[in-house]
């Protein structure tokens, strides 16, 4: 006996509407991930401890050492001069770093895979920081914390516990949803 064959036509046919369906079900996939929050990517680290750290002072004298806030809540951003989108948060993190003042928790900004002069340059521009800012020049605190863009904020509660993570530039909703999480009023 032998077994019929499908005309040619009819194999070309169907092997075209096999490829037309993957090509359209990997567009679907990339456009649903295109569409998404860059902001809203879930970060390793919340629920989990800081990773300790300690950075030369971007003004060069002293060090940036994570122990030093131990017991207080803390805000860290990490920043770079290079990025359009932290000159536009630069004014919260200045009003938030002028509240901090207070005791109530700390902050600190961390320069990431930048060069000092132009993070220097910048704050004379910008203004500078009321806080303490670190250099990380190879981004390896930044590879610690799962850093993949800038601006990044970290949240840590006064037990040294990542409470949450923004990407993007902090805003006053921002702060209202986030410092509450690491037992800080809005």
């Amino acid at each position: 006996m032998t077994e019929a064959v499908a005309p040619r036509p009819a194999r070309r046919r169907r092997w075209r509407i096999a490829l037309a369906a993957g090509m359209g079900l990997v567009l679907a996939v990339l456009a649903a991930g295109l569409a998404g929050d860059p902001s809203r990517v879930p970060s390793a680290l919340v629920g989990r401890e800081m990773p300790a750290f300690d950075l030369p002072l971007l003004d060069g004298e002293g060090r940036l050492v994570s122990a030093e806030a131990a017991g207080r809540p803390l805000v860290l951003n990490f920043w770079a001069s290079w990025c359009a989108t932290c000159r536009q948060e630069h004014p919260e993190l200045v009003r938030l770093g002028l509240r901090a003042r207070g005791g109530e928790f700390a902050i600190a900004g961390i320069n990431y895979r930048d060069d000092p002069e132009h993070a220097r340059t910048f704050l004379d521009r910008e203004g500078h920081f009321p806080y303490l800012s670190g250099v990380d020049p190879k981004g390896r605190l930044g590879i610690d914390f799962g850093v993949y863009g800038m601006p990044e904020t970290f949240f840590v509660d006064a037990g040294g516990t990542v409470r949450g993570r923004h990407a993007g530039p902090l805003t006053p909703a921002v702060l209202a949803e986030m410092l509450p999480r690491i037992g800080v009023a809005p």
